[in-house]
């Protein structure tokens, strides 16, 4: 009989690499069903969100008992308010699902911070729980591992290094696309995809076009939402650099994945807790030149100049050298191109499945 793995879905971020997963997955001979599993409505007051979370658990309870997997796998966060929503959830199945189950996290993006607070709640309850009751998490990088290892060892040695999946055939370029978005031709068109929050160096980027010397021949994109929108908005108007901005706000996975091969580079200037960028390595996967922070899996994967541009944190004047840099030398734009396409490689649905199947069977035969 195939291994069953319920696997918990994030309502709207994610989503389309979670079923990547759950094919990888039934194509290594396991049997998968999914659940809704991630974050509540961010602008909810607590109460409302405390009600979701443990509605949500019963949900995943409910879901247990109509499939009895033998591997309960979420996707979530390891920080404070995911490892909250983690420890609710796990402690409603302790207490009301009574079948033997493993359970795996992947986690996307870390705030080691919840390791570090000293209040009764995460010291005493949440940590130690999620320690005890967690057989295996995924993390996206050796740094956050690494950053683990120094406040817990004990979650650290279940801690398995993955990748996410990235499927380079759903970027495609289209003079259709471009017309539809408003991406002149004429422009060198420079892509931000993520969400617009000050953590993810927006406002450096933006405030590094007037820096430029090429600007009238660039076009910045920046495709997301995000709490910090309308105000970088009103910072184009203010810098009077809106001729040479878009701002598509959210456009859903399928449809975004399509701006990477219709841009000519990515500049994503995060100093965000992020795991393993989707915004980055989709543009990886699609040949693009990018611009980014030394952080996390952009360490473990890219080196510069081969694959990337190093850029400051924080630092408007060393994203516009680096723009500057690529906008000039058009070798290096294409070499990047080729060495990403390689790179990319290392993330198809099968060499990532495959590493997680082998955390999975070690889990099992515990």
């Amino acid at each position: 009989m195939a291994q069953r793995i319920l696997v918990g879905v994030p309502p709207k971020h994610h989503v389309l690499l979670s079923h990547d997963e759950i094919e990888g997955f039934n194509d290594l001979g396991y049997e998968c069903q999914s659940v809704t599993y991630g974050r509540n409505d961010a602008t909810a007051g607590k109460v409302k969100k405390l009600l979701g979370t443990i509605a949500k658990g019963f949900n995943v309870v409910k879901a247990l008992y109509a499939f009895r997997p033998q591997i309960l796998y979420l996707n979530s966060r390891f920080e404070p308010a995911g490892s909250t929503r983690d420890f609710i959830t796990i402690l409603i199945i302790k207490l009301f699902y009574y079948r033997k189950l493993k359970i795996a996290i992947k986690t996307h993006g870390s705030d080691i911070s919840v390791l570090q607070k000293t209040s009764f709640f995460f010291r005493r309850l949440v940590v130690p729980f999620l320690r005890k009751h967690v057989d295996a998490w995924f993390f996206l990088s050796s740094d956050e591992k690494e950053l683990v290892r120094t406040y817990d060892p004990v979650i650290a040695n279940k801690i398995f290094i993955t990748a996410n999946i990235i499927d380079p055939g759903r970027s495609v370029a289209s003079a259709a696309f471009r017309e539809k978005y408003d991406l002149d031709e004429r422009k060198f068109k420079v892509l931000f995809a993520g969400r617009i929050v000050r953590e993810k160096g927006v406002f450096a980027l933006l405030q590094s076009i007037p820096m430029l010397s090429c600007k009238n021949d660039c076009l910045f994109v920046f495709v997301g939402d995000g709490h910090h929108l309308q105000e970088l908005k009103q910072l184009a108007e203010t810098l009077q650099v809106t001729a040479h901005t878009r701002f598509p706000g959210f456009v859903p996975d399928h449809e975004c994945d399509h701006f990477y091969a219709n841009a000519d580079m990515l500049a994503f200037p995060t100093y965000d807790n992020e795991g393993f960028p989707m915004a980055l390595f989709k543009s990886v996967a699609a040949g693009l030149p990018v611009i980014t922070t030394r952080i996390r899996a952009a360490k473990d994967h890219l080196t510069a100049p081969d694959n990337v541009l190093w850029v400051d944190k924080e630092s408007a004047e060393s994203i516009a050298n680096a723009i500057e840099t690529l906008y000039n030398d058009h070798a290096l734009r294409h070499a990047m191109s080729e060495n990403n396409r390689q790179v990319a490689k290392k993330f198809t649905r099968t060499q990532v499945c495959a590493g997680m199947h082998e955390a999975m069977m070690s889990i099992n035969h515990q």
